[in-house]
This record gives structure tokens, C-alpha cells and sequence, in this order.
């Protein structure tokens, strides 16, 4: 085999190798933080970077597999378009290129980005109009670093791999013609594998959407004597309610991701009519938390605005079907050390009708206090 043919060869072990990684990082890291094993959240994102959102493992079946399986493809396909313009020959020499464990490493950093790019158009779309322009870019920054530092920790396993292959390929291999790297079909399978990721975050977050939206809300069994760990379905506080008012079981509730600056956070969370009819809003949300182990948490909830939100205060908004409002979470970050973090946030229009719960990880901890904004309607973007 010709040292061209090596290169090739070993060009596409190498893609596929930091593939690999890339799952298994993202997989790890989405697993550890649901599972009942209490490591804490920075912890296994030093060890395993995120390379997917929180979000992909809340979305309805098989859309986890399919996002996951085509941001792999991106990823191996901008390795692979990238390594193969990398090792253009030195004009006027017959010796085929050879790729350094620098130059391949930073191919793969490279196209980590570049997949964590796509990722996050595909977001901005799946979720415009945005809750508030200055959020619109809320999650590109976390995704580019996780994506950076992934190519950091663990992207030097396949270029340390793929450069001592090359670096034997080279030496054994004979002087046979070249034959070129196929980088017109690269250049095609990137594109369209780009495109593929991009288009399906906005038909995964609408499909998920809708099926929640179409699912009835489960009726608990009546019980003389219900032995409750975590918060109540239905909080025990007394809201007047006016006429028309948009009930938990009329509503689908979505969280976006939590946002900080300079020792502050802030989190929005959307209500959407999911009813055939008009409904109103006119309270602040009802909100509650259980700690990672699911176990109800007593945290101080104050309804008004904070360092990263503004409250307008009560104001009566109609929803028509498929028409949505939003609220605003704020809270200081909280010494978690010792302490069960957050694992779940439950949400109601108001105080008196059925929750919707989110699995969330946030440092909030018992004994703790956050601010809520009232309902406001969502204003699309200009």
C-alpha cells in the first residue's frame, strides 16, 4: 500500500476514534449526573466535558439516539475534511505529506467547535423567537467551551494514536503513485451531515413539544393516607382564581438553561397554551424544588425581580392555543459544599393547580431563596 493510501486510512481511523470520544464523554457525563451516584456536577464535567445539552435527554424517543448519532457524523466528518487539507503535499515534491501529533490534534479541537457551531444554530432556531434578545446566546458560550475542553482532555488520545501510525506508515511504506485524498466527497459529506445537525434540533424540540402537549396528565390513584418524599403535585397554598384562568392541565411548561454573572444566576421558563381554547394568566408561577435524591427541599421562594431579572409585576395576559407567556428565575450562587443540589423544579401557573416538574441542576440548596418574576407575555424578536 502506497504511503498516500496510509494516510487516508489513517486519517479516517483518527476521525472516527475522536467520534467515539465524543459520544463517550457526552453519554458519561449526561449519566453520572442522573444517576444516584452523588458526584457533584463540576466534578464530572472536569473529568467527562458535556458535549451534549441537557435538553437532548429530555426530548421523546429516538431523538436522544439520532442528535446524538449526528453530531458524531459531524464531528468525524470536520476531523476528516480537516486532516485532509492539512496534508496538501509541499508543491514541486512527490513525498505524500505527514501529519505531526500537533497539527492532528488540532484538527480535532478544531472540528469540536465546529460541531458545538452547528449545535448551537440549530438550538437558536429550534427555539426562536427568543424569551429576551440578550438570551439569545445563552448556550453557545457553554457549548463552545465544554467543546474546547473536550479537545483538550481527550482529543490527544486519537491524534497521539494516529500520529505514531502515520509516523510507521511512512517509514514502511513503499513509493508507489499517489492517489488523492477524496476531499471533493468530503467536502460534500460535511455539508450535508452539517445540514442533517442543524435541521434536526428545531424537528426534535417541536416533536417533543407536541408530545407533551398531546399527552393527558396522569390521574393519581386516591390513597387514604399518601406517604409523600418529594413536593406535592398540587400546592397546598390558596390562590384566588379568576375567570378563564389557564389551568396545569390546559398548559406545557419548558425551562430553558440557567444563566450566571458574577456570583448571580437567572433562568427562564415558559408557559404555552397547549388547549383549543383561550386561556389567562394573570399570578406569579407557582414554583417548588426536590434535591437530587428526590426528596422535597424548603427553599424561600419571593416573587418579584433580581440582579438578573426584572418583575413588571401581575398583568392579565390571554393565551390563545399554541400562544405562550414567560417567568423568570433569579437567585445568588449558594455554597452547595456538603449539601444535595437541586434536582428537580416544579411549575405551575399558579398556586392551587397541577405541577409540571423538569429534572434541572441548579445551586439552589435547603434553606436557600430565589426570586420569580410574574407572567409576562413572550414578545417575538424583530
Amino acid at each position: 500500500m502506497d504511503k498516500r493510501n496510509h494516510l487516508t486510512m489513517v486519517t479516517a481511523w483518527i476521525s472516527v476514534l475522536a467520534g467515539l470520544g465524543w459520544v463517550f464523554s457526552g453519554v458519561l457525563n449526561g449519566w453520572l449526573l442522573r444517576s444516584q451516584i452523588a458526584l457533584p456536577s463540576q466534578f464530572v464535567n472536569l473529568v467527562v466535558p458535556k458535549t451534549f445539552a441537557n435538553t437532548t435527554w429530555q426530548m421523546i424517543q429516538p431523538w436522544p439516539v439520532l442528535l446524538v448519532v449526528f453530531s458524531a457524523l459531524a464531528l468525524i466528518s470536520l476531523s476528516a475534511l480537516l486532516l485532509a487539507f492539512s496534508a496538501r503535499p509541499t508543491k514541486g515534491k512527490t513525498t505524500p505529506p505527514h501529519l505531526g501529533f500537533l497539527a492532528i490534534w488540532m484538527c480535532i479541537v478544531i472540528a469540536a467547535f465546529g460541531t458545538a457551531l452547528l449545535t448551537s444554530l440549530g438550538d437558536i432556531i429550534a427555539t426562536w423567537p427568543p424569551a429576551r434578545l440578550a438570551w439569545m446566546l445563552e448556550r453557545v458560550e457553554p457549548a463552545l467551551s465544554s467543546a474546547g475542553y473536550w479537545g483538550i482532555v481527550w482529543g490527544w488520545v486519537p491524534a497521539l494514536i494516529g500520529s505514531r501510525i502515520l509516523r510507521l506508515a511512512h517509514r514502511e511504506s513503499s513509493d508507489a503513485p499517489e492517489s488523492g485524498h477524496p476531499r471533493a466527497i468530503l467536502s460534500f459529506a460535511a455539508v450535508l451531515i452539517a445540514a442533517v445537525l442543524t435541521a434536526s434540533l428545531p424537528l426534535a424540540e417541536h416533536s417533543s413539544q407536541g408530545a407533551k402537549a398531546s399527552t393527558p396528565e396522569p390521574v393519581p390513584a386516591p390513597t387514604t393516607a399518601p406517604l409523600t418524599f418529594g413536593s406535592p403535585e398540587v400546592s397546598s397554598a390558596f390562590q384566588e382564581v379568576g375567570e378563564n384562568w389557564c389551568t396545569g392541565d390546559q398548559v406545557s411548561i419548558t425551562w430553558g438553561e440557567p444563566e450566571g454573572a458574577t456570583g448571580h444566576r437567572g433562568m427562564s421558563f415558559q408557559l404555552r397554551n397547549s388547549d383549543s381554547t383561550p386561556c389567562v394568566v394573570a399570578s406569579y408561577p407557582d414554583v417548588a424544588f426536590d434535591d437530587a435524591n428526590g426528596n422535597a427541599i424548603d427553599v424561600l421562594i419571593v416573587q418579584g425581580g433580581s440582579f438578573m431579572t426584572d418583575d413588571a409585576g401581575i398583568s392579565s395576559i390571554t393565551l390563545k392555543p399554541g400562544t405562550s407567556a414567560q417567568a423568570f428565575l433569579g437567585w445568588n450562587a449558594m455554597a452547595a459544599a456538603g449539601d444535595t443540589r437541586t434536582g428537580t423544579m416544579l411549575v405551575a401557573p399558579y398556586a392551587g393547580t397541577p405541577r409540571q416538574s423538569s429534572p434541572v441542576d441548579l445551586d439552589i440548596i435547603d434553606g436557600g431563596a430565589v426570586s420569580v418574576t410574574a407572567w409576562e407575555p413572550v414578545i417575538a424578536a424583530k
